[in-house]
């Protein structure tokens, strides 16, 4: 296998295709920055009555008709409607009115950390109506209803502040929303009967203890968006209630102000109290709340079976034991309907689709290794699967009881990429419907008869692009596509190889090598990570990210750039990122260090010369191998690093840790921080000060065992910026900074 693999990639740098036409322009760090690469695209795309799509989509910057960027380079955007079966769209809100009425982050001038929770968990800037005919604003902290028809905008609650998360309630008559730790309802439409007076539907929030608001843990590590949910019938809100008062605060000062202030966040870490979570359920209208009678360490899910029904998911803490209960609204009485145990861990998804004859639903499950479609009856009883094999299924995409069909995602026929198929309930007729070789994310409407197909593929000459598909007629538009980048800077196609490890396991690598290499020379390598188990870095897909460029531009200055996955993520699959359990760290490194070995073996590198770097995961597995790799790498840089998993967040770290009570062991032998005596080479460290992910507290900690050890290292600190470096000034100082480090204890 090693052989193969030499000869993979020693074709890859000195057989290369047909010489590529000069570029027209030079890869620059300022073009990357500036997001000249990527054309205007639809965002918040919604589904709304009719089977229509809405989306968000910024104007061309400079033109006459679509004025100029604002001075802080932020483009209008308009709100776009479109129909699938007929491919025509138009714009339902002009910018004019956007503007005003749901500003972006950069035009409301909200702080960096809101900016970050906006885009980082796609806070709505919008809500439809349920007929369609209404639509409600709400990112400037206020409500604000829009009447497309005749272009007028009326207030709700005009003297509420803050607003968050607001819903129309299925039938269309309440708004809901959460205000001071509350939820609140205020009719849709001003009558006699209700005016339009604010009603407060549970009572005694405060900033520790939430109601159908959500905390800074469940939203990052479970992917939660909502805290609340309406029933179909529009008779119930369930909510969750989350005390903070056990968790600890991490302090988040603003030491740019004159006057320095101090934000505390709630923040568990492994091993602390995490936030006393329990399910309750509203009656509209009577105000009484009746709450779930069980109680877990987490509550990740919480869904609709029906009207009468209400789906919650438990979840102990070790995360290995997971129970589906269907609970009464009216007196929260709930029986349990099945549990998914794993030895490892069971990871939570929002595949829990309840059919519409209320007596079966469909549930993903990674019993086997691999995650599969299954079908149960009302009582929990499997009544069949509906996938198997050697593959993974990605997620539900949708249903469509009528045909008999459901739709799910799945890599069946492209292990690194993502289609779409679709199986009858049945579990006859399976078909794939999506053809390019690539990844297909895909966002189908409720009643499945349309879907977004975004997609994307490694081949540079496949450009990405976003199309909706109209699934009766089979009519195509195409609303979305990307520069073709790789023509016009003549981009190098990454070439992918495998190599095996002594017992058996794989190590994926995807290489980046300059057209022409003169002979005799050798390469300084610059390998990228990430070594999170389940989280690859290599896909096939391709976007013109300002990380994928750069890559590019390092190519281009002389450098083989190298991404490499070890064997908890270079095949997707349960049963592949479990094979770092209790020992995040320990295992990608040894996979990283036969990858190395093999770069080494090349003519044309120079093994002397050999960096990594990462952000984030990325950034842990580059300080763990700069401190406990023995001279591994010559230059490491590391962003946004944990360094001792103690200092990272409870859900996640014991998902693959365990608690540091139980292992503490585990927790020593993979800190960077207790290994940084060990440091061989140059280190540099960066971090921003207002992180809230990764606190910069793992900089720190690192950065004082260094000075213990009497190791130098460099470090970098961006004032006020959260866990991604956001802003065109500041990542075009990110990426100088990491390049001239590299040219300077690299390349020299």
């Amino acid at each position: 296998m090693r052989d193969r693999v030499f000869v993979v990639l020693l074709l890859v740098v000195l057989l290369p295709g047909a010489a590529a036409p000069a570029p027209e322009k030079t890869l620059t760090i300022e073009a990357i920055c500036d997001d000249a690469f990527a054309p205007p695209a639809p965002e918040q795309t919604r589904w709304i009555a009719g089977g229509r799509l809405t989306y968000l989509l910024e104007q061309k910057a400079g033109t006459e008709d679509e004025g100029e960027d604002d001075e802080d380079g932020d483009r209008p955007r308009d709100l776009w409607v479109h129909d699938p079966a007929t491919g025509e769209r138009r714009i339902l809100v002009p910018a004019d009115e956007m503007r005003r009425l749901a500003p972006s982050p950069e035009q409301a001038g909200v702080s960096e950390r809101e900016r970050t929770r906006r885009t980082r968990f796609a806070v709505a800037s919008y809500r439809v109506a349920p007929d369609g005919r209404r639509i409600l604003f709400t990112s400037s902290g206020k409500l604000w209803l829009y009447d497309p028809e005749s272009g007028t905008a009326e207030p709700r609650a005009p003297d509420r502040e803050g607003v968050r998360d607001p819903k129309f309630s299925p039938d269309g008559a309440w708004i809901s929303y959460v205000a001071d730790h509350d939820l609140w309802l205020v009719p849709a439409a001003g009558d006699e009967e209700k005016g339009l007076a604010e009603k407060r539907l549970t009572s005694g929030g405060h900033e520790l203890l939430l109601h159908g608001e959500l905390d800074w843990v469940y939203p990052e590590e479970f992917g939660v968006r909502t805290g609340y949910h309406w029933s179909p019938d529009s008779r119930h809100v369930a909510f969750l209630e989350m005390d903070e008062s056990p968790v600890p605060t991490y302090p988040l000062p603003d030491l740019l102000d004159w006057q320095p202030t101090l934000d505390l966040q709630r923040y568990p870490k492994a091993g602390d109290p995490n936030p006393k979570v329990r399910v309750g359920v509203v009656e509209v209208a009577s105000g009484r709340v009746a709450w779930l009678d069980r109680f877990a360490e987490y509550v990740p899910r919480v869904a609709w079976a029906d009207g009468e029904n209400l789906a919650v998911q438990l979840l102990n803490r070790g995360q290995d034991d997971l129970e589906l209960v269907l609970a009464d609204p009216a007196t929260g009485r709930s029986r349990s309907l099945f549990r998914e145990r794993d030895e490892h861990w069971v990871d939570v998804t929002d595949d829990l689709t309840f059919l519409e004859d209320g007596r079966r639903f469909l549930w993903t499950s990674e019993r086997t290794g691999l995650r599969h479609l299954y079908l149960h009856d009302r009582d929990g009883k499997l009544v069949r699967a509906l996938t198997s094999g050697e593959h993974e299924v990605g997620g539900v995409a949708g249903v469509d009881e009528d045909g008999g069909w459901v739709y799910y995602t799945s890599n069946e026929d492209n292990l690194l990429g993502q289609d779409l198929y679709r199986v009858r309930l049945d579990g006859s007729g399976k078909e794939r419907l999506t053809r390019e070789k690539g990844t297909h994310r895909i966002d189908m409407s409720p009643e499945a008869t349309a879907y977004v197909d975004a997609f994307s593929s490694l081949e540079l000459a496949e450009v990405g692009r976003r199309t909706v598909v109209d699934l009766a007629s089979g009519r195509a538009t195409e609303i979305y596509r990307e520069r073709d980048v790789a023509a016009e800077y003549d981009l190098v196609q990454p070439r992918m190889s495998e190599l095996a490890t002594p017992d058996g396991a794989l190590v994926r690598m995807l290489t980046m090598a300059p057209r022409e290499i003169a002979a005799g020379a050798r390469l300084p390598v610059v390998v990228y990570v990430y070594g999170m188990a389940g989280f690859p870095t290599i896909r096939d897909a391709w976007s013109p990210s300002r990380r994928n460029l750069f890559h590019q531009l390092l190519v281009q200055h002389g450098y083989l750039v190298v991404h490499v996955d070890d064997r908890s993520s270079s095949l997707p699959g349960h049963q592949y990122a479990v094979l770092a359990d209790h020992a995040v760290g320990p295992v990608a490194a040894a996979d990283h260090r036969l990858a190395v070995e093999q770069l080494r073996s090349l003519p044309y590198v120079d093994g002397e010369r050999i960096a990594v770097w990462g952000w984030s995961g990325g950034g842990f597995t580059t300080a763990y191998h700069m401190a406990r790799s023995g001279g591994l790498f010559r230059v490491g840089i590391a962003g946004a690093p944990v360094t001792d998993w103690h200092l990272y967040d409870s859900i996640y770290t014991e998902r693959y840790m365990g608690l540091p009570q139980d292992d503490p062991e585990a927790y020593e032998r993979t800190s960077a921080v207790a290994g940084a005596a060990g440091l061989e080479g140059r280190l540099l460290l960066i971090h921003g000060t207002h992180d809230d992910n990764v606190h910069p507290q793992n900089t720190l900690k690192m950065a004082d065992a260094l000075i213990r050890a009497r190791k130098q290292f460099d470090l970098m600190l961006y004032p006020n910026k959260t866990h991604g470096i956001s802003g065109e000034g500041p990542n075009v100082h990110l990426y100088t900074l990491i390049f001239d480090y590299l040219e300077r204890h690299l390349r020299r």
